[in-house]
């Protein structure tokens, strides 16, 4: 379907939707294929791989309108991510989520484009018909095998992720871009990890918090601090966590 063509056809708009909805399905079915070899599967939309029940790796596709030359388009962007079980079951205690939500949010992530070049668009593949998908499978494993491989094996402990957050909590990161996010993550693992400067961090990410969007995510920041008071590594869970 090309951009002169009348998009309030609808008939056609339709069958053009279906058909790229049909292509995102081929397209995450031929990933999908190679991924499992390394132990990955599909799960709602993303590749999924277990390390016991605390602790998984997450691949996911970004499929986003997009125009080639004068054709209508789909662009798929690779992201990587981690997430700790514990970690996010502290973080919605008082996060305001949704609970079909709470499960889909990683620990520490990026997208490839962003991680490598500053611009999530970046390493993106485009895809117009099905005689694309061999091309695009061959880009996106390319991209898994070369930097989300490595990703999953550099922030498979909560003392990278701690070191990522804290070492330097002030300085921005890709892995963690949204402020709350952030220091929300950041002191959550400082607590589990017995950071000793823990009271430090919680006193920058509060200031941060304060001044961030007028103070909108400070009444949650605040909550979680105040549910990290009563947490401490109290269970056989928190303490095998350390040692992953």
């Amino acid at each position: 379907m090309s951009l002169n063509d009348n998009e309030e056809d609808a008939p056609e708009l339709k069958a053009f939707n279906a058909r790229m909805k049909r292509l995102e399905a081929d397209v995450m079915n031929s990933v999908g294929a190679e991924l499992s070899r390394h132990g990955f599967s599909k799960d709602k939309g993303m590749f999924i791989r277990w390390h016991g029940k605390m602790r998984c790796d997450r691949f996911t596709l970004v499929f986003k309108d997009a125009v080639l030359g004068n054709e209508l388009a789909k662009s798929i962007e690779p992201h990587v991510g981690v997430r700790f079980e514990r970690v996010e079951d502290i973080f919605h205690q008082t996060s305001g989520f949704e609970p079909k939500y709470q499960k889909r949010t990683p620990t520490i992530g990026t997208s490839i484009g962003l991680m490598l070049a500053g611009d999530t668009r970046a390493h993106q593949s485009i895809i117009t018909s099905e005689v694309d998908i061999p091309r695009v499978t061959t880009e996106i494993v390319e991209l898994f095998q070369k930097y989300a491989l490595p990703y999953f094996d550099k922030f498979g402990s909560l003392h990278a992720i701690d070191a990522e957050l804290n070492n330097r909590p002030t300085r921005d990161t890709v892995h963690r871009v949204v402020p709350w996010l952030r220091c929300s993550t950041g002191v959550i693992v400082a607590k589990l990890v017995r950071r000793p400067d823990y009271p430090r961090l919680t006193k920058i990410y509060t200031d941060v918090m304060r001044k961030q969007d007028k103070g909108f995510y400070l009444r949650n920041f605040e909550a979680l601090l105040k549910s990290l008071e009563v947490i401490g590594l109290e269970s056989e869970m928190d303490r095998d966590l350390l040692h992953d």
